[in-house]
This record gives structure tokens, C-alpha cells and sequence, in this order.
């Protein structure tokens, strides 16, 4: 009973917050949703040290004096706050008007993807936890084309629920990490498949450098795109000063395949890590630097620590 007890208490809060903030996103204008975004941020930012710290080790051990103390706090709360500012968006979906979308976002590079559709190929449409990635696939879906993304739910499934029914509102359809026949059939028409591969790979992944640190890194866009000759497209929602989104798509990865299919997956990987990079260094404060990237050393290595610049 006292393991099961605050899970079920811990459930019911999620749940309660997911609904209470789900009312207040769809109810609010949107200029004071990013304002409630903002402030939930820095009450987040206060509540969450050990993971603020966590966010401060890794901003020194990937940018080393690029940054001074007072800067990376400014990332830090930035970033806090841009994950409040995602989930509240996200929760707004079902009541967005097609003007206030017009207002909201703006389209870059959709071309790439229509070119591979085009060629009657899938498109593994990669992002990272960066911007509003929302709203990224929240976009494809708008834009008419058919596919799916993969999404990690959340521990109780009425807070999933809450989540999910905000993204089906806008046709996004989410696919389970495990349904990998339902990932290779998605891809082998011209559909498009949304990943996010950014996290630690707990099992399964590689090693390859993750903003010049070897991280463990999950292999899904290269393999997938490997077995099914799908394109690879890394996209990205950028937020503006304005709160105004850039979702733009840059062209398809240049991916080798050759008889070593271990080979290709790894050079694929690398890549894609290095274009995700690019885009984080450019700017640091829309990523999730409170997620433990580098949270295990690759065998034979140290571990990620402040000062390892």
C-alpha cells in the first residue's frame, strides 16, 4: 500500500494539473497563455534545483566558457519556460482557428517533403525536443500529408488521454515505440513518420557524439530509412522573440548504403546527431537541457561532468 499510495496521488495531481491547464490554454488569448507559459516556467525553474543543476553541468561540459554563470541561468530558466510554453500550445490545439494559425506559425521547406512524396517515398521526419516540437508535427498534419509520430505516453493513461486527444484534435495520429511493423508499413508509402531522437537510449542505442560527446543514441531514422528507403528530413519549430513559430524542413539527408548495413546506420546516426547539434548551438535556450543526455558513460569512457569541457 505505500508504494502504491502517492503513485495513485501523484496520478491524480498530474491529472488535475493536465485538465486545470488544458481549461485555461483554450480559454485564455493567446498572448496570455504565453504569459501563463512564462510564469509556470519559473515556478517550475524554482521547484526543479537538482535538475537545474543537472542542466548547468551540461551546459558547461558542451559549451565550456562560452557561457559565464549568469548566462546559463538565463538559458536554463529560457528553456524551463519553453517547455511550459510547448505543453500549454499543445493543450490549445483543439480550439485554434485557422487565423490564428496563420498569425502563429510559418512555413519554410515544405518542398523537401513534397519532392520525396513526389517520388513515392516515406519521409522520417526528425526533431528534437527544441522550439514548440509540437507544433512541428501538428504542422505536417495541416499541411495535408498522411503519417504518424512516435510518442513516449504518459505514465497514467488519463493524463495521456488529455494529451493525445489535443494532438488527435489536429490529426495528428501517435504510434507506440514498439510498433515497428506499423512504423516500416508507414514509411513504405509516401507518409511521413515523426521522430524525436534526442534522449538517452536506454537500451538498443549507439555510441556517436551528441554535441561533441559520446551519448547513447537511438538508431530508429537510420534504420527505418535504411529498410524502407525512405527519406530522412530534419525539421524544426523554432520559437521567435515574438512567440511566433518557424517550423521549417531542410533538405533530405545525404545517407550512405552499402553492404554494410551496421556501417550505414552508424554513418546515418552521426549525421543526423551533427544536424541536430547545429541547430542547439544556435540556440541553446529551446532545448531540454534538464534531460540527463549523457547520463552513462560509454564503456571504456568518463562520465560527463562539469569542468569536462
Amino acid at each position: 500500500m505505500r508504494t502504491r499510495l502517492p503513485r495513485k496521488i501523484e496520478y491524480d495531481l498530474l491529472r488535475r494539473v493536465a485538465r486545470g491547464f488544458a481549461g485555461l490554454a483554450r480559454r485564455l488569448p493567446l498572448r496570455w497563455v504565453h504569459r501563463l507559459g512564462n510564469a509556470s516556467g519559473r515556478i517550475v525553474y524554482a521547484l526543479t534545483p537538482r535538475r537545474q543543476r543537472r542542466a548547468d553541468r551540461n551546459l558547461v561540459a558542451i559549451f565550456g566558457e562560452r557561457f559565464d554563470a549568469r548566462q546559463r541561468k538565463r538559458i536554463r530558466l529560457r528553456s524551463t519556460q519553453n517547455v511550459a510554453k510547448t505543453m500549454l500550445e499543445l493543450l490549445r490545439l483543439p480550439v485554434m482557428s485557422d487565423a490564428e494559425w496563420e498569425r502563429q506559425i510559418t512555413v519554410r521547406g515544405r518542398e523537401h517533403v513534397d519532392k520525396v512524396f513526389a517520388e513515392g517515398r516515406g519521409a522520417v521526419l526528425v526533431t528534437a525536443h527544441f522550439g514548440n516540437w509540437e507544433l512541428v508535427a501538428a504542422t505536417c498534419a495541416r499541411l495535408g500529408w498522411v503519417g504518424k509520430v512516435i510518442a513516449r505516453d504518459a505514465n497514467d493513461p488519463a493524463t495521456a488521454d488529455i494529451i493525445n486527444s489535443a494532438r488527435n484534435s489536429v490529426g495528428v495520429q501517435v504510434l507506440a515505440r514498439e510498433k515497428i511493423r506499423e512504423m516500416l508499413r508507414t514509411l513504405r508509402k509516401p507518409n511521413f513518420l515523426g521522430i524525436l531522437p534526442d534522449q538517452h537510449a536506454l537500451s538498443g542505442g549507439i555510441w556517436v557524439d551528441f554535441l561533441g560527446r559520446p551519448a547513447s543514441t537511438f538508431t530508429g531514422p537510420a534504420t527505418l530509412a535504411r529498410s524502407t528507403g525512405a527519406a530522412i528530413i530534419p525539421c524544426f519549430g523554432r520559437r521567435r522573440p515574438d512567440e511566433t513559430i518557424d517550423v521549417y524542413f531542410l533538405p533530405p539527408l545525404d545517407l550512405t548504403r552499402s553492404e554494410d548495413r551496421e556501417a550505414d546506420v552508424r554513418a546515418g546516426t552521426e549525421v543526423l546527431n551533427e544536424v541536430l547539434g547545429n541547430e542547439i548551438r544556435k540556440h541553446p535556450e529551446q532545448w531540454l537541457w534538464l534531460h540527463n543526455r549523457w547520463r552513462t558513460a560509454e564503456p571504456g569512457g568518463e562520465r560527463l561532468e562539469a569542468g569536462n569541457s
